[in-house]
């Protein structure tokens, strides 16, 4: 399995201290060694916001499948992600099985105090941290501090902790993924807190059997079923749900999304002046990474000018309109669509299904190795570049793309593009296009803009 070394660097590791006002101490990583000052102020409600943090810190260090030539004991030390601008702090996460995304959005209203920085990185979640999170209370107040202050790093005194992780292209691949699968979700279904606590403490307590199920909506609430339901919402091994119910009695109401092809859905808390986010795929076993949902924006990226209009527009904002966005810079909303989607798949941009938008933000990790992380990107390409692509009708498409050895027809039926290819046949379009849709798509595109 393709993977790479990433190390955080950590002057302290993140704690909590006791004292007449507790004060929880987020450790910053930063490789180029600037530990950046994020946030300092109080916490309105101490002992949700400890409980939110500690549901970040389970997902991250969960795994929901364990394949033969698993990683799992590197991967379990994979730290939280800390976005800070526009006024909100957001912590996401990623299960080391890349079958569950986690974000707590802090709002304005969440904290009394200011946010100093702007920026994104990795914050220092341990054992011992979660454990004092865990006694966390109301009365005590709460101090938040994301970073290090500048006294400290005056000082010098502060030895660096440092952890090493081995990150598979295949975990970095899921936490691009997650963001394009959620630009195409619908709301499904939505419950007040207690109603949906109801409905969570119905649900087996341990999720044994391979047939999904499926949540729908009705006069006596959430329930479950093992029929298909158009309006209702596809889950398998509801084990990954299990974060939430803690967190229920406090919550306003309970929103799931889910995308047309129901392959993921996500779950939303909603407690005013914080979210929690819970997005899932369909099968544990196949994760976010193979997904490929945006592959048809980066192959339409490659000279595309509309993509660095848009990218030269991020300051750090909480909320990308893309409508906006469009008449500032003059294009077609389509283009920035993509545009945005590009900028997510490119860990340049985080998605809240919530508002229905993208974010700013940049992963800090080495996405350098972007063909690596596309390989059916990069294939795609490789045959439009050959010159392997032979296009037989324009409308409805129809084109032959010569393979190492065999000969694919790609064909148009009911609107959709269909291959004989091996992968086409066994996911049927379901995980995105393969290789010979690419650049059957692309050398359509390209005679087009010619004849035009």
């Amino acid at each position: 399995m393709t993977a790479h070394q990433h190390a955080y660097h950590y002057l302290a590791p993140s704690s909590l201290d006791a004292g007449a006002q507790p004060r929880l101490q987020l450790a910053t990583s930063d490789p180029q060694g600037a530990h950046p000052h994020f946030f300092e102020g109080r916490l309105v409600a101490p002992r949700l916001a400890a409980e939110l943090l500690s549901a970040v810190h389970v997902i991250v260090g969960s795994r929901f499948f364990t394949p033969s030539n698993t990683l799992a004991r590197a991967l379990a030390l994979a730290d939280p992600v800390v976005t800070s601008g526009g006024g909100r702090l957001r912590f996401e996460g990623f299960s080391s099985c890349c079958s569950a995304y986690i974000r707590v959005d802090m709002l304005p209203g969440a904290y009394d105090g200011d946010v100093v920085g702007k920026g994104t990185t990795n914050v220092d979640f341990n054992a011992p941290m979660r454990a004092a999170l865990a006694c966390v209370r109301d009365a005590d107040g709460l101090i938040l501090a994301i970073g290090q202050d500048a006294l400290r790093l005056r000082s010098g005194s502060a030895d660096i902790v440092e952890k090493k992780v081995t990150l598979p292209l295949r975990w970095l691949r899921g936490m691009l993924e997650v963001q394009s699968y959620q630009a195409s979700m619908h709301k499904k279904l939505e419950a007040r807190g207690i109603e949906a606590l109801r409905f969570f403490r119905s649900l087996p307590k341990a999720s044994t059997s391979r047939t999904p199920l499926w949540v729908v909506g009705g006069p006596g609430g959430l329930r479950t079923t093992t029929r298909a339901e158009s309006l209702g919402v596809r889950v398998a091994d509801t084990s990954r749900l299990r974060v939430l119910e803690p967190l229920l009695p406090k919550a306003l109401s309970l929103t799931v999304y889910a995308d047309d092809a129901q392959q993921a859905s996500a779950w939303v808390l909603d407690f005013g002046s914080m979210r929690l986010t819970l997005a899932l795929s369909a099968e544990t076993w196949r994760g976010f990474s193979g997904e490929g949902q945006a592959l048809r924006a980066l192959m339409r990226s490659g000279d595309n000018a509309a993509l660095a209009q848009v990218r030269a527009q991020l300051q750090w904002q909480p909320h990308l309109d893309s409508a906006v966005l469009a008449r500032e810079l003059a294009l077609e909303r389509p283009q920035v669509d993509d545009a945005l989607r590009v900028l997510g798949v490119s860990g340049l941009a985080g998605y809240d299904v919530a508002e229905g938008s993208y974010f700013h933000r940049v992963l800090p990790f080495d996405l350098t190795l972007a063909e690596d992380m596309h390989p059916r990107l990069a294939g795609a390409r490789a045959l439009v570049d050959a010159g392997a692509v032979r296009l037989l009708r324009q409308a409805p498409l129809e084109a032959s793309v010569q393979g190492s050895a065999v000969l694919h027809r790609v064909r148009e039926v009911g609107g959709e593009l269909v291959c004989t290819c091996p992968w086409f046949g066994k996911h049927q379009g379901q995980r995105g296009p393969c290789k010979h849709v690419l650049a059957a798509e692309a050398a359509h595109s390209m005679q087009a803009s010619r004849t035009s």
